[in-house]
């Protein structure tokens, strides 16, 4: 699958590298390091409308929370057909207003991936004698693999990587020290943008969180937990893995490209589809309701914490409040399992409402044909 994609990317690489070395008259190696940088920037540019999807889908998730809220306090409890039919309806009202489509949100990212794939897995074959010389890569014949492992970028073959073996820098007319001059600048670079680029996606995520939520919580927490380890990964291999210096051009220009378009996008989404007051209202609303939590959750904590001090001047009531304290908490426990079990019967009498609604419409459906036999 993702191997069929080479051919696409291949048929763009071909076409730049036709346009300016032999239209414009450019020098082969400059055609082909020139090549690299305007396929990243015609793939992403093709594909920049469905990144474009994506945030406007996560926008408008976000600006219909409050009706959707709305609808659930209103609704989330009937457990009647009738009920469970009228829940759905709103929102699909609602969806329909903001022109949402729950697929928009996923699908951009898997028609892209491949495209990205595809790309990667290109650079990668083209800057690997032994795994390209002598084979045609998409559309590209052996003569343009060829042409391209002997083209430069600042005097460094495009192909060398910084941990070959002495013998391989000799076979490319290359050192380390002139590799690294050219790689490690561009490896520090492209450590940079992407660690920027998840720092201004996480800034965004916080802008519009759903605080209240605990899953939403613990995601974002997650990737910043994550943050530090992706550069961290990715200067590891580009200094000690397979990483020829066409693929840190690839890496330096597509998270180039990431950085520009994330701010590029951020702005127009927020210009497009500004937050209502409602909007803002529910996300403040949430932030409060979090903070409560851990407010009472801290203050319990320190009640416990305060009468376990008190117990240790008095050890005749030890053994007593630790018996309170342990009721507490499996009074605690027993109130989680209880809600938790409500949710679930709740969630089981709306899905049978919801079925018994379906079959009811088809009912309705079929009772027509019937009358008209």
């Amino acid at each position: 699958m993702i191997d069929a994609f080479v051919y696409p990317v291949s048929a763009v690489m071909k076409l730049w590298h036709w346009l300016l070395g032999t239209v414009l008259g450019f020098p082969s190696s400059g055609a082909w390091v020139a090549s690299v940088i305007l396929l990243v920037v015609t793939i992403r540019a093709l594909i920049a409308p469905l990144t474009w999807m994506s945030y406007r889908t996560s926008r408008v998730i976000v600006i219909m929370r409050p009706k959707l809220a709305a609808l659930d306090e209103q609704y989330g409890a009937d457990t009647t057909p009738e009920g469970v039919r009228k829940h759905e309806q709103a929102k699909r009202e609602v969806h329909k207003e903001h022109r949402y489509n729950p697929f928009a949100g996923c699908l951009p990212v898997l028609i892209q991936l491949p495209f990205f794939l595809g790309l990667y897995r290109l650079l990668l074959w083209m800057a690997l004698p032994d795994r390209a010389q002598g084979h045609s890569l998409g559309l590209l014949t052996p003569e343009d693999v060829a042409s391209f492992q002997e083209a430069e970028f600042f005097g460094v073959p495009l192909p060398a990587y910084m941990s070959m073996s002495p013998e391989q820098f000799a076979h490319l007319g290359t050192s380390l020290d002139d590799v690294q001059s050219v790689a490690i600048p561009m490896l520090a670079c492209a450590l940079f943008f992407t660690t920027f680029n998840m720092v201004v996606s996480q800034l965004r995520t916080r802008s519009t969180l759903e605080w209240n939520d605990p899953t939403a919580r613990r995601i974002y927490r997650l990737i910043w937990l994550v943050v530090p380890f992706v550069p961290l990964m990715i200067g590891i291999a580009g200094m000690t893995g397979l990483v020829p210096v066409a693929l840190l051009l690839y890496w330096f220009t597509g998270n180039l490209w990431t950085l520009g378009q994330t701010i590029v996008l951020w702005w127009l989404v927020v210009r497009v589809h500004p937050l209502g007051d409602d909007v803002r209202e529910h996300i403040a609303a949430s932030r409060v309701a979090l903070n409560e939590q851990r407010a009472a959750t801290r203050s319990t904590k320190r009640s416990r914490r305060s009468r376990r001090l008190k117990s240790l001047a008095r050890p005749s009531t030890i053994a007593s409040v630790r018996r309170e304290i342990r009721a507490e908490k499996a009074e605690e426990k027993r109130t989680k399992a209880d809600a938790k079990q409500e949710k679930k019967e709740l969630a089981r009498k709306r899905n049978e409402a919801r079925r018994e609604a379906t079959r009811r419409d088809r009912a309705a459906a079929e009772k027509p044909a019937d009358q008209m036999e």
